[in-house]
């Protein structure tokens, strides 16, 4: 390698095409952790060189290192230049000058503007009509429009573009009012005095190391041990490296590769942030988390991702385009988990999954939805989902806990790839009634019904309760005969107030032959499943508080659900923890047709068999 210092007017006062290259993440810098510091270490120098003058003394900036590798150039074509490394700090520079030209622009600067033009833009002999030459930057595909749209004044909400009219509105107050903190600095220099010293300030007091590579180095290996201005390299940025290394060595289009495959996962929404218990990863990640479990049948730790898709690709010795394309197919797969119709059986399932925050299952669904049709026909890929659900929500019930579930599932999807995946329901079923450890065991009715009876169910989060109950009261109505119900607008009541002791129509009967006991059971039944309800009506509301013979009017007529209205034709008389047990067996029956028990599954498939 070869390193100089080099200043901006340096890096693109000549005709130059600096060429990102597809391997390269997207560009990612932000306001708060980029543009804002490198805005005002600029205005400082400018600051400087306004206060000071110029001179050997006048502070400089250093904005970090960038790597290239020169590319072959034909004809009057001008030189290009692969950035390996540095290509956010690069293209944030060239979208600050662009945010001065425009500014230049507006305020009838033109010798200014021409020439932050010539830092920006190739000649016109140079460019010959071709926008690729255009730009003294050419991003990879993924940024293209956006830095295009960004060099043109877009109104778009892209990063590019964004970062213009940042730096855009940042230039012209700095020009009108010059140091917010000193009241008199605006009339100590004219705005284009101001704008003067910035561009002055910009292209020779601001530094980079430039390392340029030679033919023997690899650039696709440096870029990988390198770091942007406080943007790490994720995994999906090395797994999408790695490919098109192993691309380029094995003498594939990577541009064609990534048009045809790649791209797919530049799409806004595999930036998406997705919440998991305390955690959030990028979508994209968590997709390549549940990919690499599936292909690898073992949890795979989020922070293992890149190495064990190395070390996979290491072992398979595949083309890249063939696991670029595999990966592909698999991420649409993904989203379609999101694209099931409303109130379909597929969408019910996904979104009681996703209330119950267990992505250790999507492995397995990332399989089992991966299958054709032909191969796994709809109604067995149905009973899979069923299966699994009954499995997850009769442990939720029973208050079982979910350490294993990674384990289990990994189970699950080597049985289910084991053998001719039209028979993978039945296998799956099997395993999972076979189950009968503490740790993994799949509740039959009569452990749900006891435990729906005993356990303290207002312990769970107030969602999953919420969920459990608006599955019973579709349950009760039929599907496709109630209004949706939106759980957010829904709170968790106790029938039997949770400060019953303090509300006289709620008092213990008297006569007790030990009320202290007495007390202890309805205390002991407050929490359990066959008190708690959905309601409109605030957590405080007084209504929660009223005896039975108007809390139970006020059930019925505020919540509009058949879960509530049964209250009060089922229990007229009142409410007692005698009448808390009977509507546990109410819930019971409705829960056993909604989540079938283990035996039922088997049923279904000897039966079909």
């Amino acid at each position: 390698m070869q390193a100089e210092t080099v200043d901006v007017k340096s890096l693109f006062e000549r005709d130059i095409r600096y060429l990102i290259p597809v391997f390269q993440r997207n560009y990612k810098w932000n306001e708060s952790e980029h543009w804002a510091p490198l805005w005002v270490d600029l205005r400082n120098l400018a600051t400087d060189l306004l206060e000071f003058g110029p001179g050997p003394d006048l502070s400089e900036h250093f904005l970090g290192a960038i790597v290239c590798e020169v590319q072959a150039a034909f004809g009057r074509d001008a030189q290009a230049v692969a950035v390996i490394d540095g290509q956010q700090r690069l293209t944030t520079v060239q979208l600050f000058l662009a945010a001065a030209r425009r500014v230049c622009e507006r305020r009838g600067l033109d010798g200014d503007a021409q020439y932050l033009r010539g830092l920006l833009e190739n000649s016109a002999h140079i460019v010959n009509v071709r926008e690729s030459h255009q730009y003294k930057i050419w991003p990879n595909v993924a940024d293209r429009g956006s830095y295009v749209a960004a060099m043109r004044d877009s109104a778009g909400t892209s990063q590019p573009e964004t970062a213009t009219r940042f730096f855009e509105k940042q230039i012209s107050r700095w020009l009108d009012i010059g140091d917010e903190s000193d009241p008199d600095d605006d009339a100590d220099h004219t705005p284009q005095e101001r704008m003067a010293a910035l561009i002055d300030a910009t292209t020779s007091q601001m530094k980079l190391v430039k390392i340029d590579l030679q033919a023997k180095d690899n650039a696709q290996v440096i870029f990988e041990t390198l770091n942007g201005r406080g943007e790490r390299l994720t995994d999906a940025d090395l797994i999408r490296n790695l490919l098109f290394r192993k691309a380029d060595e094995q003498g594939t289009d990577v541009e064609a590769l990534h048009s045809t495959s790649w791209s797919f996962f530049d799409e806004p929404r595999w930036s998406d942030q997705v919440a998991h218990g305390r955690h959030q990863r990028d979508r994209l990640h968590l997709f390549l988390n549940h990919w690499l479990s599936m292909k690898l049948l073992e949890e795979v730790p989020g922070s293992a991702v890149f190495r064990k898709f190395q070390e996979k690709t290491d072992r398979d010795q595949l083309p890249a385009e063939v696991v670029a394309k595999e990966l592909r197919d698999a991420g649409a797969v993904f989203d379609s988990f999101d694209a099931f119709e409303v109130d379909s059986r597929e969408w019910w399932f996904f979104r009681r999954i996703r209330e119950m925050d267990l992505i250790t299952v999507f492995p397995l669904l990332l399989w089992t939805f991966g299958q054709p049709a032909s191969v796994l026909p709809p109604e067995r890929r149905l009973r899979i989902t069923r299966a699994v659900e009954s499995y997850l929500v009769r442990r939720l019930i029973s208050r079982a806990s979910t350490r294993s579930y990674g384990r289990v599932f990994i189970d699950l999807l080597a049985t289910a790839g084991a053998g001719e995946p039209g028979d993978s329901d039945a296998r799956i079923v099997r395993l999972l009634a076979d189950r009968t450890a503490e740790a993994d065991f799949w509740p039959a009715d009569d452990v749900l019904a006891a435990d729906l009876r005993s356990k303290n169910a207002y312990g769970l989060r107030k969602s999953r309760i919420a969920m459990v109950l608006e599955a019973v009261e579709r349950q009760l109505v039929g599907t496709g005969k109630t209004e949706f119900i939106d759980i957010a607008r829904k709170s968790v009541e106790h029938i039997l107030p949770q400060g019953w002791r303090h509300e006289a129509g709620w008092a213990l009967p008297d006569g007790l032959a030990d009320p202290t006991a007495a007390g202890i059971d309805r205390d002991r039944a407050l929490h359990t499943w066959g008190n708690l309800t959905l309601v409109t009506w605030g957590k405080n509301s007084e209504l929660s508080n009223h005896a039975w013979d108007v809390k139970k009017e006020s059930l019925a007529q505020h919540t509009a659900l058949q879960i509530n209205r049964d209250l009060r034709t089922r229990w007229p008389n009142g409410w007692n923890e005698t009448t808390i047990n009977e509507r546990a067996d109410y819930l019971i029956n409705a829960m056993k047709t909604i989540w079938p028990a283990p035996a039922d599954f088997l049923e279904e498939v000897e039966g079909r068999e």
